[in-house]
């Protein structure tokens, strides 16, 4: 079985990089308990020189262009998904990510998500491009917090040019406690920090405050992602491709036409709307199954499962020109039939009007629909307006 490789674009702070690696390797051992070389994930690593200055204004173009550069070189590597511990990169991220076929992780969403419930007033210390753009304050607001303006950005550029002019521990606490209490007399609760420079020199900061570290954030994903797609590398290795005259069903990802899938899906009843960017992350922690006319796709079904316990099928169809011939039974038979899946306890979907077609392999209507419970988000798949 192959195992998936990481891409690690370090977009600026050559000093950062390595200390985020590290928080990499921690989070393997943590997560998944990554012991002997052989344990650890394939990573290919860029560390990019970028034309950013701390003191300066930020050429946004010159910017752009470095890192678009940067992530497709490391694309044509052949990497499975690709990361950029860069806060100020993600600036950026709807035209890095449109520009590269694979999945590109998303800082700045994963700092967000992590930030706890209880926490709403937030204080966020970056780097003055990454401020000034409001990608994070924006993301606070969404998510119903309210973000602390401290006028604190001159001491935040000096703590970040410090890092890279001098190593004293003692330099290094006395402005962290500066900013800390600046922080909480401000009357914030929590603190976001959005600077890989400054994850780098975290560990000299002391205060009870809570703290979300991007960095910190993102690693954590990584790690998630990867283990995401081996488990799902390890279910393709059961698979086959099945065939049926000029049809056949693959389980490889690799085949899977994101662009195809996307443009049903979001004319389908059940995700109307979803973006590009939504369907390729829903692929990756996901059995897939593509249906393929020689080689143009033009059906599809997905399981969401632990491989042991429990599958929700789901995102089934078939293109209207190609419906009439049993393609749709002969899709999900070979999906009910999957070794992996035949043995799962519970397997379970939604379905609007073809439960004459799921009957066909053991679907029966819930027997006690009153336990079942949902948190269900229609909106998340509109454009904010």
């Amino acid at each position: 079985m192959q195992q998936p490789t990481i891409g690690i674009l370090a977009g600026m702070g050559p000093r950062s990089t390595a200390p985020f690696i590290d928080l990499v390797i921690t989070e393997c051992q943590e997560q998944y308990g990554a012991k002997d070389d052989i344990d650890f994930p394939k990573m290919m690593i860029c560390s990019l020189p970028a034309p950013f200055y701390p003191d300066r204004a930020t050429d946004h173009a010159a910017m752009e262009a470095t890192l678009r550069a940067g992530i497709e070189g490391l694309a044509r590597t052949g990497v499975d998904f690709i990361a950029i511990p860069c806060n100020t990169a993600h600036i950026y991220y709807p035209k890095l990510s449109a520009c590269i076929d694979v999945p590109l992780l998303n800082m700045v969403e994963l700092a967000l998500d992590a930030v706890p419930e209880p926490a709403r007033s937030i204080a966020l210390i970056a780097a003055r491009p990454t401020v000034e753009s409001g990608i994070y304050q924006d993301g606070v607001r969404r998510r119903g917090g309210q973000p602390i303006d401290v006028d604190w950005q001159r001491e935040v550029d000096a703590l970040i040019g410090a890092t890279r002019t001098s190593r004293d521990p003692a330099l290094f606490r006395a402005r962290w406690d500066s900013l800390l209490r600046r922080a909480k007399s401000a009357g914030a609760d929590a603190v976001l920090l959005a600077c890989m420079d400054l994850s780098a020199i975290k560990a000299h900061i002391e205060t009870d405050l809570l703290l979300i570290d991007a960095g910190q954030c993102l690693a954590r994903g990584i790690v998630a992602q990867w283990l995401s797609r081996r488990r799902a590398a390890a279910l393709e290795a059961e698979g086959s491709e099945h065939r049926h005259g000029r049809y056949r069903v693959s389980s490889n990802p690799q085949e899977l036409d994101v662009a195809a899938i996307h443009a049903y899906l979001t004319r389908s009843y059940w995700a109307a709307g979803i973006t590009r960017e939504l369907v390729a992350q829903s692929l990756q922690g996901s059995m897939c199954f593509g249906l393929f006319d020689e080689d143009r796709q033009v059906g599809f079904a997905r399981v969401v499962t632990d491989g042991s316990t429990f599958a929700y099928l789901c995102d089934v169809y078939v293109l209207e020109e190609h419906r009439g011939q049993g393609l749709g039974k002969w899709l999900v038979g070979i999906v009910a039939e999957h070794p992996t899946l035949k043995k799962v306890r519970r397997f379970v979907l939604a379905t609007k009007d073809a439960h004459g077609l799921y009957a066909r392999f053991g679907f029966t209507p819930l027997p006690a629909p009153e336990r079942y419970m949902e948190i269900f988000r229609p909106e998340v798949y509109q454009p904010a307006r």
